[in-house]
């Protein structure tokens, strides 16, 4: 019985070491793949930024196409049919000859 705790003991004083080294290093992958800073976190991060960008790019370019129509309505380069069209459109103005069809959904 004493020959046998004593294999114990130096087994386990033997394996301790490696087994202790293998949990760090497990730890430490577990966490460069899984973590908040981890190689999938970076993944979504960069899926994000795409998603991010091509968004900004889509508003960047109704922001020219609303600064260009605001640029035709000013009235040092006043263009008449974008003025004619937002008349008709706020005031409801029409020409006489004109006829009008209503929808029954919001126009956008």
């Amino acid at each position: 019985m004493n020959f046998d705790r004593r294999n114990f003991q130096r087994l386990s004083q033997k394996a301790l070491a490696p087994f202790l080294t293998f949990a760090v290093i497990g730890y430490f992958i577990y966490h460069s793949i899984q973590g908040d800073r981890g190689i999938l976190a970076w993944v979504q991060f960069q899926s994000r930024l795409l998603q991010t960008q091509s968004d900004l790019n889509h508003i960047i370019k109704i922001r020219q196409d609303l600064e260009e129509r605001v640029r035709s309505l000013r009235p040092e380069s006043i263009n008449r049919d974008l003025l004619d069209q937002q008349v008709r459109l706020q005031l409801g103005y029409t020409h006489p000859d004109e006829v009008v069809i209503l929808r029954l959904d919001n126009p956008s």
